[in-house]
């Protein structure tokens, strides 16, 4: 009976402190769970430590959301979007854009009010400085209101795309509002370095009396400008392609779709190094040329961040064992651009250049440059790359301005245009219900482009919108669908431009454009193929481009009605 009563009380025991070890196991594995989740929320939200050059600020790796603010919900999570979509697994935000951010279900929460200058509760203010320079007048008289557009147009464009992304885009309570404002400072001043100070007080005006987050001048805008901004601690998007190192060191407020002129002198190494150089000039607009092989020379704005770009160019074509013959800035000023082009052009044509590189190109000196080699009889071929964002892409109407016969022999990197009722760019116009009969300014690429990324990284920055939270988002975009009307994006390529990927372009003034079956368009070459800013591996090697319009026609599954047609035939 003793021996029973011990046995069972050895039992009980026994069990008992079986089931302390459970419960102590069970105990430190919930700590390992909540251990592993802080863990993974640390490292989700603390900013990657990444050693950077000097000067250079680290780019955090995701997206903080602080304590009392409600987290944004995960992209591509079932539900509903603000936009009616429905999300799912590869789902975009919106279904007619290439470029839109993973597809959200609807966020209802608290937004943390006001977190950053410009930022309430309720809105997201952004300026946009109407253009102010003494030489409009005569900017207007070699590029037409009906080519570029006026301010007014642009402000009237903008105030569309807004209404369509304020109600399509997930802003986590907030709406973006336009606070237009008549600027001081002279643009084209200011990319001559002049007028500093206007610059200075016209962004003080922008951070003090609009208190905008961010200013969406775009043309109107300039280097100076914009920096200026970034001292004043506003977010800047700016179509002026700058080097990477420049938006580097103005982290984490100056922004462009791109490509940033880094990348475009990558390309041009890749093409007019690998893939053309040693071969002869075929595009060239004289026998002579076209029977030598290709030697190229480069003609720059004289400013420094074109100097930069400049010097850009020309590691990228000795990296393929190309070396440029001449190299020969100009000013960019009304009143001195015709000798200034004539000096380059002579200097070009001295130096034996068959191929031409435009670096940094502006939709108005080609047009001096092009106007003095006809003077030399001199007919080379023209590689553009452009100072503007987007590169040739929906240009065919500023091209036509220039010479044609000096028109006919530029190549550049770009998209071929597609018909207006298959560019989403137009769709997203036309959603945001303008007034009847009002179409959109005729450069309205540009403007599209800048918010659509302003856009995509509002909604990925999640409810806490700061500066620091804007510039991680941008690494956040994703891959863009293949055939998007500017070519690849992929927030990876950044993260200060989503550019990843490029087409090659020839300009023929005798193909119709679709953009309004005029004549004179920029045709896509190799077989439309897109090529990568960060490496050329599926460039081909010493080959000549083949250029045709049916290469780059895109067949869209979808095509938007234009009501009234198009505003900028001209």
């Amino acid at each position: 009976m003793l021996v029973e009563t011990m046995s069972k009380g050895g039992e009980d025991a026994s069990a008992a402190i079986r089931g302390r070890l459970r419960a102590t196991v069970r105990r430190r594995r919930a700590f390992l769970v909540a251990a592993l989740v802080a863990l993974a929320a640390i490292l989700l939200f603390v900013p990657e430590q990444t050693s950077a050059p000097s000067g250079v600020v680290r780019v955090p790796s995701s997206v903080y959301v602080p304590a009392g603010v409600t987290p944004p919900n995960p992209g591509y999570a079932s539900g509903v979007a603000v936009s009616g979509v429905r999300c799912g697994p590869g789902v975009r935000q919106v279904p007619w854009s290439a470029y839109a951010p993973p597809c959200e279900p609807v966020w209802h929460g608290n937004n943390g009010g006001a977190t950053s200058p410009g930022v309430t509760a309720k809105t997201i203010t952004i300026s946009y400085r109407e253009a102010a320079t003494s030489q409009l007048t005569a900017l207007y008289a070699f590029v037409p209101p009906s080519v570029i557009g006026t301010n007014q147009e642009e402000i009237n464009t903008m105030n569309a795309y807004l209404n369509t992304f304020n109600k399509t885009f997930e802003l986590y309570g907030r709406k973006v509002v336009l606070a237009p404002f008549q600027g001081k400072g002279d643009f084209i001043s200011e990319d001559l370095g002049q007028d500093q100070a206007q610059a200075q007080e016209d962004a003080v005006t922008v951070a003090t009396s609009l208190h905008a987050f961010a200013d969406m001048s775009l043309i109107d805008s300039s280097a100076v400008y914009a920096t200026d901004l970034a001292l004043q601690h506003v977010v800047t998007s700016t179509l002026y392609e700058n080097a990477a190192s420049w938006y580097q060191k103005l982290s984490p407020w100056e922004y462009t779709p791109g490509p940033n002129c880094t990348k475009t002198a990558a390309a041009a190494g890749a093409i007019l190094g690998k893939q053309l150089g040693g071969l002869p000039a075929k595009f060239a607009g004289s026998s002579a040329l076209r029977s030598k092989t290709r030697t190229y020379g480069i003609i720059y704005p004289e400013n420094p961040e074109a100097a930069t770009c400049m010097n850009e160019d020309v590691a990228a074509l000795a990296k393929y064992g190309q070396a440029v013959k001449a190299k020969v800035g100009f000013k960019f000023s009304l009143t001195q651009l015709v000798p200034s082009s004539q000096n380059a052009v002579a200097q070009m044509k001295a130096a034996g250049v068959t191929t031409v590189i435009m670096s940094s190109t502006d939709p108005i000196s080609p047009i001096f440059m092009m106007q003095a080699a006809n003077k030399e009889n001199y007919h080379p071929e023209w590689w553009f790359q452009s100072y503007f964002a987007g590169g040739e892409t929906n240009t065919d109407t500023f091209t036509r301005l220039f010479p044609l016969n000096q028109a006919a022999h530029i190549i550049g990197a770009g998209n071929q245009a597609q018909p207006l009722a298959n560019q989403e760019a137009i769709r997203a116009y036309y959603l945001g219900n303008p007034p009847p009969g009002q179409k959109p300014i005729p450069s309205f690429a540009f403007t599209y482009q800048s918010l659509l990324q302003f856009f995509d990284a509002l909604q990925l920055a999640g409810p806490d919108l700061t500066p620091a939270n804007f510039e991680a988002a941008m690494k956040l975009i994703p891959k863009s669908a293949p055939s998007g009307m500017f070519g690849g994006w992929n927030g990876r390529s950044g993260p200060y431009d989503p550019a990843s990927a490029y087409h090659v372009v020839r300009f023929d003034p005798n193909v119709v454009s679709a953009l309004d079956g005029k004549k004179g368009a920029f045709i896509a070459c190799d077989a439309n193929a897109l090529f990568s800013y960060s490496n050329a591996v599926n460039v081909p090697a010493h080959k000549q481009l083949w250029c045709s319009q049916s290469q780059g026609v895109v067949h869209a599954k979808t095509s938007y009605p234009v009501p009234g047609g198009y505003g900028g035939s001209g």
